[in-house]
């Protein structure tokens, strides 16, 4: 009886969640990852230098980040030029504590999103002190499924929801200072 109880417990258990992520847990949608917290969801990826780009959902804001593993000062703004398959835009970004790490906030929102829909590759370009600037470059393979569960586990908990699906891209990319 109690055999029969536990097989069909894990008969119906793929059944009854599938299409749900668990607290704790870690997806992966080929170069992006999605980390569903009980309070927060992140998707996000990481390029060759290990700077990454994502999208950072906790309370009732879903925001996009870049953390270019460079020190930035809290509350600053910067200018960043932003480059992707067809869509280019100057973008503010802002120095936040975020859990216990500092990213630039990405803004405005939409023409970031627009730019990761479009899917291939996408960058970024930092000014730095001295006229010089800093290169990011990161692929969007697997950014829109990504994104799109983290919206969708974001909603759940009654955040924003949004997405369409996005394309795919291969990996291989670095920073740059020119």
């Amino acid at each position: 009886m109690i055999k029969r109880l536990l097989t069909s417990l894990f008969v119906l258990m793929p059944m009854t969640f599938h299409g749900q992520a668990f607290a704790n847990e870690k997806l992966t949608y080929q170069n992006w990852v999605v980390e569903v917290g009980t309070e927060t969801t992140e998707a996000y990826t990481v390029n060759d230098s290990n700077s990454s780009l994502g999208l950072f959902c906790g309370g009732s804001t879903c925001v996009f980040y870049l953390n270019p593993n460079l020190n930035c000062q809290p509350n600053t703004k910067n200018a960043v030029l932003m480059n992707g398959s067809t869509v280019s835009a100057a973008l503010g970004m802002q120095c936040t504590l975020v859990g216990k790490h500092y990213f630039q906030i990405l803004d405005p929102f939409d023409q970031v999103m627009n730019a990761v829909k479009a899917g291939g590759n996408i960058g970024f370009a930092v000014a730095l002190q001295g006229g010089a600037f800093s290169v990011y470059r990161f692929s969007l393979n697997g950014s829109l499924p990504a994104i799109q569960r983290a919206l969708e586990e974001a909603s759940r908990r009654g955040q924003p929801k949004s997405s369409q699906p996005m394309p795919n891209q291969a990996p291989g990319f670095k920073d740059i200072t020119l």
